[in-house]
C-alpha cells in the first residue's frame, strides 16, 4: 500500500456510461489497472502519458482492480498536450508500453525510461526522433539488445534473436546497418541523432524492427495501431 505514488497513463477503456479502467505504469507495481468510477469528472486526466500522483493506491477486492482515493498531474505537461506530433509519439509509446508490459510484474528499468520520454515529450526540439530513441532504449532496458554479429552482414530475424545469412533473411529481418544503429543509439544525444543521414523511410524499419523483435521474444503478437499516424504526421 502507498500513501502517495507516481505513474503514466499508458492505455484505458471505458466501462460503463461513467467508469473507466485506467492502465498505469507504477514504479512498485509496474503496470496495474486502475479503477475510475466516475471517470467523467476527470476525463482530461485520462489520456496516454499523463503523468499522474496518486494518493492511496491500494488492491481492490476481486476482478484484480485497483483503487485510489486521488488522482491529479504530478506535471502541467502543457507543451505535449498542446501539439499534435508530441501527442502522436506519446500515443506510440504509451501503446508499445502496454503492448510489451504485463500486468503487475515490476519493471524499474522500463519506468525510469518512461519518466525520460515524459521529459523528451515536453521539452525535445527533435520530435520527429524521440519515438526511435525510446525504441532502442526499450530494447536495452528489457534487456534484449542483440549482441554484435562477428561474422559481418549478417541479418537479424527478430523472431528467433539469431543472425542469419542474407539469402535467409525474411523481410522482417533487420539489417546489419539497423541492427547497428539500435546498439549505437543509447549512447546518443538528440544532436548527434538529428545529424544521422537517415530518412523516415530509413528509421521506419528500425522501429517497426525494435518492436517485433521485443514482442516475438515475449511470445506476443500485437500489432501497432498508432504508428500508421507517425508516417502521416512525419511524411
Amino acid at each position: 500500500m502507498e500513501s502517495e505514488a507516481h505513474a503514466v497513463v499508458v492505455g484505458g477503456v471505458a466501462y460503463g456510461d461513467r467508469s473507466r479502467i485506467v492502465r498505469l505504469l507504477t514504479r512498485a507495481h509496474g503496470c496495474i489497472p486502475l479503477w475510475v468510477a466516475n471517470a467523467g469528472k476527470q476525463k482530461a486526466l485520462w489520456h496516454p502519458m499523463a503523468h499522474l500522483e496518486i494518493s492511496d493506491l491500494k488492491p481492490g477486492k476481486g476482478q484484480g482492480l485497483w483503487m485510489a482515493k486521488e488522482c491529479r498531474r504530478a506535471a502541467p505537461q502543457l507543451t505535449f498536450r498542446r501539439s499534435p506530433e508530441r501527442s502522436a509519439v506519446g500515443f506510440f509509446v504509451a501503446e508499445v508500453l502496454s503492448a510489451c508490459l504485463e500486468e503487475g510484474a515490476p519493471a524499474e528499468d522500463v519506468y525510469e525510461l518512461t519518466l525520460q520520454a515524459l521529459d523528451w515529450l515536453e521539452t525535445e526540439e527533435q520530435v520527429p526522433w524521440i519515438h526511435v530513441k525510446f525504441m532502442a532504449h526499450l530494447v536495452e532496458a528489457l534487456g534484449m539488445m542483440p549482441p554484435l554479429d562477428d561474422d559481418h552482414g549478417m541479418w537479424l530475424d527478430v523472431a528467433t534473436g539469431d543472425y542469419v545469412d542474407p539469402e535467409h533473411a525474411t523481410k522482417s529481418s533487420l539489417s546489419p546497418e539497423v541492427v547497428s544503429l539500435l546498439r549505437q543509439i543509447p549512447g546518443m544525444n538528440f544532436g548527434s541523432l538529428q545529424r544521422l543521414p537517415w530518412t523516415r523511410d530509413q528509421r521506419k524499419p528500425l522501429v517497426l524492427g525494435a518492436y517485433r523483435y521485443v514482442q516475438a521474444q515475449l511470445g506476443k503478437q500485437r500489432e501497432l495501431k498508432s504508428y500508421d499516424v507517425l508516417e502521416a504526421l512525419f511524411a
